[in-house]
């Protein structure tokens, strides 16, 4: 006899987040990974998750944050390269 798994449902139109549900068998409008998101180890939930055919994805005020802050880190990487391409590196001024 097949055991219930906990599957995650989804609007078939809008694809919005429908609820948790407890199921034998899985329908088209339903998926296997809940609506969260995963970043350096820790689970996030999502405001509003919306299925777009392969994973959730929302907005998280605090996740938003920790991508802004890694985005600039990626930002102040690239001109300092720049920087120091322009400037021929680390100068000791004599």
């Amino acid at each position: 006899m097949k055991e219930q798994k906990i599957y995650y449902a989804f609007d078939p139109v809008t694809k919005e987040f429908a609820g948790e549900v407890m199921l034998k068998n899985k329908t088209e409008n339903m998926t296997e990974s809940p609506p969260v998101r995963e970043f350096n180890g820790k689970t996030y939930q999502l405001d509003n998750p919306v299925w777009d055919g392969e994973k959730w994805v929302g907005k998280n005020k605090e996740l938003d944050v920790l991508d802004a802050i890694k985005d600039l880190s990626i930002q102040v990487a690239q001109n300092t390269a720049v920087l120091e391409s322009v400037t021929g590196g680390d100068h000791e001024n004599v």
